[in-house]
């Protein structure tokens, strides 16, 4: 028996890596093996039920430790570019941008969370550390030489990286100086080949919850494990009346809501029922609590409007959907074989939509009107600079002609349930005793 301390990327939204750390701890634990799952405080209520034991990372505190007695007193990100409104989308060229957005400003702040994590691995004494998207999960494996092994994909994967793969990132893009509040940690463990933010997913073994067609990551390496989807491949189907009714037309499920966090939601949604109000199609669309389903209660009668819905259930029961790109609802289509269209709210979500692209079982709809206009920002290491577009544009004519594209090819669907059969395969494939021995 293996005693494993997860650590889930929980600073952002956080969701995917949350659900991932719980999926594959399960799994262990019925092996045999003793799991814990370390979250903060937004993760921890809803999961502290769980037959998998939580540890609540407390990060309340920080405030006080912000301050410090030199310049900047109260180190802070702050906005340089005057905006009237939030961006719909923006675009970012790695996850250096990462580092200032899950709040490490400074050595002192990154010290504080080593050593709030390290009493927690002190408490439970683990025998692997399992990181997903955490950036101190390395850092905390070679401090205490507990081996580390990182759920990852190709825009994280420390051997071999690529974020924006598929175009040449903008020059008016500034990446921030990620590696500055890691230095003196960095020195202190003797690590000095660490170059870019990246680098500090690194571990002795990483698993990617995909297959290659999706995560094209270097083959031949004894240390890297493709092992499908950490979903459930049937998970109970909860009927959705909207859904279950005798009619011809398309039933197209609408997810955009939730972790996508995009701004100008009202006017987003607004749009997005407005398009589909008396079209052929049968609507239902979550809004993920980003905008109270009940302003749209019965104004339509092809297009029923929720806060939240069983996704999985959901997906399941569509003929197709739209949705923001985060990973595991990428995952759920291409396991649910249901083709998609993304509309981004970021480049990492763009990123994911491309992918399904490149296959020819997707496609990517930007949400905004082109040009997009640099946005910087100033933390206590300079300037970085990421791009944004503010102005919503969803042409109908465009939605719909990639939906009749996507439905009505029998070609494409086969490559879908040909690609779900090879996620369900590798799932089963996959041995996490080779990983965890």
């Amino acid at each position: 028996m293996k005693r494993i301390l997860f650590l889930p990327g929980d600073h952002g939204g956080g969701r995917g890596h949350v659900t991932r750390s719980f999926y594959l701890a399960q799994q262990l634990d019925q092996m045999g093996h003793r799991c814990a799952i370390v979250l903060e405080a937004k993760h921890y209520a809803k999961y502290q039920q769980s037959f998998i034991p939580t540890f609540l990372h407390k990060t309340s505190r920080e405030r006080l430790v912000k301050y410090q007695l030199k310049k900047p007193f109260k180190p802070q990100v702050r906005l340089e570019t005057p905006v009237k409104k939030h961006p719909a989308f923006v675009e970012f060229s790695s996850l250096s941008f990462q580092v200032p957005r899950d709040g490490y400003l400074t050595p002192r702040l990154v010290r504080y969370r080593m050593k709030q994590l390290g009493k927690i691995i002190d408490g439970f004494k683990p025998d692997y550390l399992v990181g997903d998207g955490h950036f101190l999960t390395y850092l905390l494996g070679r401090k205490f030489d507990i081996p580390v092994v990182q759920i990852t994909r190709k825009i994280g994967y420390a051997p071999g990286a690529k974020f924006m793969w598929w175009k040449k990132p903008d020059a008016r893009i500034i990446e921030p100086n990620a590696l500055e509040p890691f230095e003196e940690v960095l020195a202190d463990l003797g690590i000095t080949d660490v170059a870019k933010a990246e680098d500090l997913f690194r571990g002795e073994r990483y698993l990617i919850p995909a297959i290659r067609e999706i995560e094209p990551v270097a083959l031949g390496r004894d240390d890297t494990f493709y092992c499908g989807p950490f979903a459930d491949p049937a998970p109970p189907l909860r009927a959705i009346p909207f859904f279950n009714v005798e009619t011809p037309d398309p039933k197209i499920y609408i997810s955009v809501g939730g972790g996508a966090r995009r701004g100008q939601e009202e006017e987003f949604f607004e749009r997005l029922v407005r398009m589909f109000d008396r079209s052929e199609f049968r609507v239902l669309i979550s809004t993920g609590h980003t905008v109270a389903a009940k302003k749209y209660a019965q104004r339509f009668v092809n297009i029923e409007v929720v806060d939240w819905i069983d996704g999985a259930s959901a997906i399941r029961q569509s003929d197709l959907i739209i949705h923001h790109g985060g990973y595991s609802t990428t995952l759920e289509a291409v396991l649910f074989a249901k083709p998609s269209i993304v509309i981004p709210s970021h480049s990492e979500q763009e990123g994911n939509g491309r992918r399904l692209e490149r296959l020819d079982i997707g496609r990517v709809i930007l949400p905004v009107k082109p040009p997009l206009e640099p946005l910087e920002f100033s933390w206590p290491y300079g300037r970085y600079a990421m791009l944004a577009g503010y102005e919503i544009e969803l042409n109908q004519q465009t939605i719909f002609d990639a939906i009749n594209d996507l439905l009505y090819d029998d070609q494409r669907i086969g490559k879908l349930k040909k690609l779900s059969r090879r996620l369900v395969n590798q799932k089963k494939k996959f041995q996490p005793e080779q990983v965890f021995e």
